[in-house]
């Protein structure tokens, strides 16, 4: 049985689109070097990510600051040492981070048939820049910074509902990262896709519509 084709797909940006693992894995195995210091970079990776999601569900800060507090405090965690500038070039580095390569074939194919937006827990200066590197139209983009709240807030999914004006069973909303968008947006009515790339377990007593293993496979049941 074919699949309904949205009105509107609205995608994750890093780590769905944007290969945020190895943009930042890239940039901690650099810094190390620079340090000379010994730390393994996935357990840094972790506590780092760890870090940033309870920092998200606080008291609203640019994701500049975020980026630096969860960067200080997992280097803290590892006994390397930080500075100021290690929170500051990252942030920096995040619009150089690569795009897997099916993801700008798979956008082209699904934007003939549904308008595309990304709803992502970032600043609007750094989304830009990711924006241009993608090298695809977007009918909207929704920022943290344009919510006020970080997914898995509703609040950005909130938004981006307004500003498309569609009902939210005519938003199909695609997702690496399970535990930041999936809930949030399947308790608004989204319809819900995981790229679940890394064939991880899904989370206990939580649904999603579609499972994909990649953004290919979603073009191809989305994009006919």
């Amino acid at each position: 049985m074919p699949v309904k084709i949205p009105k509107a797909i609205s995608f994750d940006c890093y780590g769905t689109l944007v290969d945020w693992e190895s943009g930042i894995s890239t940039f901690l195995t650099h810094i190390f070097q620079e340090k000379r210091v010994i730390a393994d970079v996935s357990e840094v990776l972790r506590a780092r990510e760890e870090v940033e999601f309870e920092l998200i569900q606080g008291t609203y800060k640019s994701y500049r600051e975020i980026l630096s507090l969860s960067l200080k405090e997992a280097l803290y965690r590892f006994s390397v040492p930080y500075s100021d500038s290690d929170g500051e070039r990252l942030a920096e580095s995040v619009p150089s981070w690569p795009t897997f390569p099916e993801t700008r074939p798979a956008l082209e194919r699904l934007g003939k048939k549904s308008k595309l937006a990304i709803i992502s827990n970032i600043d609007n200066d750094i989304i830009e820049k990711t924006r241009v590197n993608l090298g695809v139209k977007f009918n909207l983009v929704v920022a943290a910074q344009d919510a006020r709240a970080y997914k898995p807030s509703t609040g950005p999914f909130k938004l981006a509902l307004r500003k498309l004006g569609y009902k939210p069973s005519e938003v199909l909303h695609v997702s690496s990262g399970f535990r930041y968008d999936i809930p949030p947006a399947r308790k608004l009515g989204f319809r819900t896709a995981w790229v679940n790339r890394k064939h991880e377990k899904k989370p206990p007593r939580q649904r999603v519509d579609h499972e994909f293993d990649s953004l290919a496979q979603l073009a191809e049941a989305f994009g006919n």
